[in-house]
């Protein structure tokens, strides 16, 4: 399961009463589901989650999975292969 948390000016939202930010979140999940389709037996198999900040850089930070399918979730986030050798 991918878990996401986004934060806007400093605030980090993990629980979305907001309709607009759960269809935010359902979207983003989406998204995320569908572009990390290649590792998505790996990913859902860890616990872990992502942070998204919506601020005026955005960014996607990935917290809590294993240091190797981190790296294969920043390369795929990047447009990379996810499998490609660490050299």
């Amino acid at each position: 399961m991918i878990q996401i948390a986004l934060s806007y000016k400093n605030r980090e939202y993990r629980h979305f009463e907001d309709s607009s930010l759960a269809q935010i979140a359902e979207h983003t999940r989406k998204l995320l589901c569908a572009l990390l389709e290649d590792i998505y037996d790996l990913v859902s198999k860890e616990t872990g989650r992502f942070l998204i900040y919506l601020d005026h850089h955005p960014k996607i930070e990935v917290e809590g999975f294993s240091h190797g399918l981190r790296n294969q979730i920043e390369r795929t986030l990047r447009g990379e292969s996810a499998y490609e050798d660490d050299y």
